[in-house]
C-alpha cells in the first residue's frame, strides 16, 4: 500500500476590521397587491460595488437591494421596498491585496468573504425594517456569490 502525499495550499491570512456599517435609503411603497402578498411572488435585485483606498488601507462595499412583487396572475412587477448599505473595512494586511505593480488586485475568495459579511448585514437590516409590517415574513435569501462575475 503506497501513501500519497497531497499538497494543500494554505490560504494566506488577511486581517480586516469593520470600521463602519451604514444603512441608508430604506423605502417601502404601498403597493397594489398587498392583500395577495405571498413569498412566491417576491424577487430581489442586488447591486454590489467595491471601492478601495490604497493610502488609507480601506475597502468599501456598497450594496443596493430592491424587492419586487409579481402577483400570480399578473404581468406587472411592483417595487415594494429597498435598502442601501455601505460597509467600510480597514485591511490590516493591505499589502496582500496588491499585485507586483502595486495595484489593487485582491484574491477572489477575500472579496467573497467581505461580500458575505455585507450581505449578512443587509439581511438583518431588512428583517428589522420589515418586522412590524405585513411583509415581516419576507427574508432576503442567501446568495451564491460564485454565480457573480468580477
Amino acid at each position: 500500500m503506497s501513501k500519497t502525499k497531497s499538497k494543500i495550499k494554505k490560504l494566506e491570512e488577511i486581517r480586516v476590521e469593520i470600521i463602519s456599517v451604514r444603512p441608508y435609503g430604506f423605502y417601502m411603497h404601498d403597493f397594489e397587491s398587498k392583500d395577495n402578498l405571498t413569498k412566491d411572488g417576491v424577487e430581489f435585485g442586488l447591486v454590489m460595488k467595491i471601492g478601495h483606498n490604497i493610502e488609507k488601507q480601506l475597502v468599501t462595499i456598497d450594496i443596493e437591494n430592491d424587492c419586487y412583487y409579481k402577483a400570480q396572475n399578473s404581468k406587472k412587477k411592483e417595487n415594494i421596498f429597498g435598502i442601501k448599505s455601505s460597509t467600510l473595512f480597514r485591511v490590516i494586511d493591505f499589502d496582500k491585496l496588491l499585485n507586483e505593480k502595486g495595484e489593487f488586485s485582491p484574491p477572489e475568495d477575500f472579496i467573497r468573504k467581505l461580500l458575505n459579511i455585507c450581505i449578512g448585514g443587509i439581511r438583518g437590516m431588512i428583517s428589522i425594517k420589515l418586522m412590524n409590517t405585513q411583509m415581516n415574513d419576507i427574508t432576503f435569501p442567501l446568495v451564491d456569490l460564485s454565480k457573480f462575475e468580477n
